[in-house]
């Protein structure tokens, strides 16, 4: 790999519109940082004034170490989290989700995580989940953890539920294993998986990261544990969705499609999510 490149292949240094990404986490004091142990949660945000704070704040009693990347918030949800302890690294422009969590992840592994925690600053994510993550990480160190909200897809909005199963069934089959619940971004990453597993640096932006990680982790042999959570849509979300339904969901099929086809279709992954066989 060469030198100055993530395991994703995207620069630690340079955002993509050329930020310094980890030149403007240094205004937090890594001196401190330095001594930090496991577990970090990571939470992207962009325009997140309504919950950040809250979400934070919880967060923070379960883990070692807080990052936030606030992805040009215009409504000071950086601002929100002050006085909380955390770390927090601001940029003018909007990069997409994908972007700023292969920057935190980055930036956390780089500072001595041994294994972090991603999930939403907008209330779809449970922090009080956090445990039951660490607790299943506990007994699958080298998994990539993954919240399951399969038994509650009646609480989804609907036309989200119907994009979910199909891409469940469509990145099982890439993966060639059955996934409950493969487009939640509540997840907890192990160090060696970021170490070992490479994702294109043309398949990390909005949410191509976290269908492209699936595919690459599993072609590398890493397994997937799963842990129940809540679906929290209504009465928790206060924004629109940040999803594009129709960009969004090309980007992704075209995700699966390039693997699949660069990887011989994997075919057997077919009966295999359909429980034909295992």
């Amino acid at each position: 790999m060469p030198n100055g490149m993530s395991s994703l292949g995207v620069s630690p240094n340079t955002g993509p519109s050329g930020e310094r990404t980890l030149q403007a986490a240094r205004s937090a004091d890594l001196t401190d940082i330095a001594k930090m142990t496991s577990t970090v949660a990571l939470i992207p945000a962009h325009n997140e004034a309504l919950t950040i704070r809250e979400i934070v704040a919880s967060s923070s009693t379960y883990v070692d170490r807080v990052i936030v990347i606030d992805d040009g918030s215009t409504d000071g949800t950086a601002d929100r989290v002050a006085g909380l302890g955390v770390q927090v690294v601001r940029h003018e422009t909007n990069a997409g989700k994908g972007r700023r969590l292969v920057e935190g992840l980055q930036l956390a592994f780089d500072t001595g995580a041994n294994q972090v925690i991603t999930l939403d600053a907008d209330g779809q994510h449970d922090p009080d989940d956090i445990p039951a993550f660490l607790a299943c990480a506990k007994k699958n160190p080298a998994a990539l953890v993954l919240g399951d909200r399969s038994a509650q897809m009646d609480r989804i909005p609907r036309n989200r539920a119907l994009a979910i199963r199909f891409g469940n069934f469509f990145i099982g089959w890439a993966c060639i294993r059955r996934i409950g619940d493969a487009q939640c971004g509540m997840r907890l990453y192990p160090a060696q998986l970021w170490r070992d597993v490479e994702v294109p640096p043309d398949q990390v932006d909005r949410f191509m990261f976290e269908t492209a990680v699936l595919l690459y982790a599993a072609r590398a042999g890493f397994d997937f544990a799963a842990v129940p959570i809540d679906a929290r849509y209504a009465g928790f979300v206060h924004r629109p969705s940040h999803f594009a339904p129709i960009r969004d969901f090309v980007q992704l099929a075209a995700v699966v499609t390039r693997f699949l086809v660069r990887n011989g279709l994997r075919l057997r992954g077919i009966p295999v999510v359909l429980g034909i066989t295992r």
